[in-house]
């Protein structure tokens, strides 16, 4: 019994009913250089993907640890402001500690804030005006880079 599959313009391709795998030993394999190179290419992607995924994952933690310091910042910043707007005196810091992150078990990354009062001037409508403003920087060690970090802001007070 001979069946007949797939025929093309170039070929006719036939097998017999009881050697269904004749087909494919006809078919040409992949020589040892191509399937090395196969598998080269697979590791370079696969090295690639991993360096990527190790460096998105330091930004990450690099922007949560800066998301932290400004918003603790701001957060003194705007206390301040609470208490100039009740007419307290300013609570300047020199140095005081504030945790950043967690680190590892009962280790955690710590900044020191400043908060400064500085005085200046500015020209409004041919007039001068005084003004205070707080600087608020706070400063820590980055732990994978070792390189110091800081975050500062401003605030102006009108008189």
């Amino acid at each position: 019994m001979r069946i007949t599959k797939m025929t093309s313009q170039a070929t006719d391709l036939t097998f017999r009913a009881d050697k269904p795998f004749e087909f494919i030993r006809r078919q040409s394999g992949m020589t040892l250089i191509e399937a090395l190179v196969l598998v080269l290419v697979i590791v370079i992607l696969v090295i690639s993907i991993y360096i990527g995924v190790v460096f998105a994952e330091k930004q990450l933690v690099t922007n949560y640890r800066d998301r932290v310091a400004t918003l603790l910042v701001t957060g003194e910043l705007e206390m301040e402001y609470y208490r100039h707007s009740r007419s307290q005196p300013f609570l300047l810091q020199t140095g005081v500690e504030y945790v950043i992150d967690e680190l590892t078990k009962g280790k955690v990354l710590t900044g020191r804030m400043t908060i400064e009062l500085r005085r200046g001037q500015e020209s409004s409508n041919e007039q001068l005006l005084d003004f205070v403003y707080l600087v608020a920087t706070l400063t820590w060690r980055d732990p994978f880079t070792k390189e110091p970090r800081y975050i500062r802001m401003r605030e102006d007070y009108f008189m």
